[in-house]
């Protein structure tokens, strides 16, 4: 019995060395070190390609459809599939879940991962791609994977061990990818070809080109100058497509106004093009109870942006919040990017219009001609008319 005893206690007191032991081998083993978090274009990238034989493209893009509705969905928050294309056989979606870091019975580590999932199907086969990772974590917002579990920030020097603190972050995200990767490979009966290799970026004959695939997942920005306006197209003024008419009535556009430091969008319906003063022009209107009317106000340049069906929600988002007391970049799920003369839009926009403010007129109701009309307004604020010269047009 005393013998028993004596074993127990030596147990107990040997069982946090024991642990620590087994957390220091899980940090020394060679699956999370190089090569374990690979990185394109100064980017973390987890990619993985499929193997789905004898199936069309339609039918990879079916059965890829299906799997990541039902794998988002069960997340039970706003993880979803938020862009598709079945003839470029592009799908992408954005994800969020609890990543548990480590557990006992007395305390819970874990932080949420946000991450943007998208696929690229072709016939027998499919490449998936995870990233745009990021962490929210006790008071730290908004942690990019970039700076938490890249081998320059979590391995040391020599890159033979993991940097304490950023270990768990590490491990745990390659652990959740990995099974991420697994369970699509069990539920669809896929084999794995090979893995992407790390920075760089082959054409491959017949892929569908996905560089104009808006950025979705969590709000890190474009930073890198020489690519601020990455997948877009820069057009003349006169070249503008669409139907300004419907772009506005029925599809309706965001007037961001504001620098990098603060910036606001709102969503808006009112408004157009011409030409004023020898000059394209835009022509909108802002209600001065507006949040975004400050910044208006306060800024040279702003920027007028389009988007398709797929981010109607994100719109009536911007239009039924404000930005006074919102982070409406966070609650609509939008990217925000910098234009290289340093105006705010999104990078999900498929058309950037970009103007400087040449006219700026508040209106009055007495100047309203249709008397209907303007018997509506009488003693309501009016809006004003901001008229801004076209300096830059961006088309995906």
């Amino acid at each position: 019995m005393k013998k028993l005893a004596f074993l127990l206690v030596l147990f107990i007191f040997c069982l946090p060395a024991m642990i620590q032991a087994q957390e220091n081998e899980s940090e020394n083993s060679k699956n999370y070190l190089t090569g374990a978090v690979p990185e394109k274009n100064g980017r973390v990238v987890f990619s993985k390609e499929f193997n789905l034989s004898n199936l069309s493209k339609d039918q990879v893009f079916d059965k890829m459809m299906t799997w990541m509705e039902k794998r988002l969905k069960k997340n039970n928050n706003t993880s979803r599939v938020i862009y598709s294309d079945k003839e470029k056989g592009i799908i992408a979606g954005v994800g969020e879940e609890y990543l548990v870091l480590k557990s006992s019975s007395l305390s819970l580590d874990r932080a949420l991962i946000k991450y943007q999932i998208t696929t690229t199907c072709l016939p027998g086969k499919c490449t998936m791609d995870i990233e745009k990772i990021y962490y929210d974590y006790e008071n730290d917002k908004k942690i990019p994977a970039e700076q938490q579990i890249a081998d320059k920030e979590a391995l040391n020097k020599d890159k033979t061990k993991m940097v304490r603190g950023y270990a768990k972050f590490r491990i745990k995200t390659v652990d959740f990818i990995d099974a991420i990767f697994a369970h699509f490979q069990t539920v669809i009966g896929a084999t794995t070809i090979a893995a992407k290799a790390a920075e760089t970026t082959p054409t491959v004959a017949g892929k569908p080109d996905v560089s104009s695939i808006p950025s979705i997942a969590g709000n890190t920005e474009t930073t890198p100058s020489s690519n601020m306006m990455s997948g877009y197209k820069q057009i003349a003024p006169n070249k503008i497509p669409g139907n300004i008419i419907k772009m506005l009535s029925e599809d309706w556009m965001l007037i961001t106004a504001g620098n990098k430091d603060k910036f606001n969008m709102m969503t808006a319906s009112w408004g157009g093009l011409g030409f004023l003063y020898e000059k394209p022009v835009t022509f909108c209107f802002i209600n001065p109870t507006r949040y975004t009317y400050q910044l208006m106000e306060n800024s040279d340049t702003y920027t007028l942006s389009f988007y398709t069906e797929a981010y109607r929600d994100a719109l009536k988002y911007c239009g039924s919040k404000s930005g006074k007391d919102t982070d409406k970049v966070k609650g609509s799920g939008l990217i925000p990017i910098t234009t290289p003369t340093g105006s705010k839009a999104f990078s999900q926009a498929w058309l950037i219009i970009e103007c400087r403010k040449m006219v700026a007129q508040s209106l009055q109701s007495e100047s309203i001609a249709d008397k209907s009309l303007k018997e509506s307004w009488i003693g309501k604020q009016m809006h004003k008319m901001f008229i801004g010269e076209i300096i830059n047009v961006w088309v995906k």
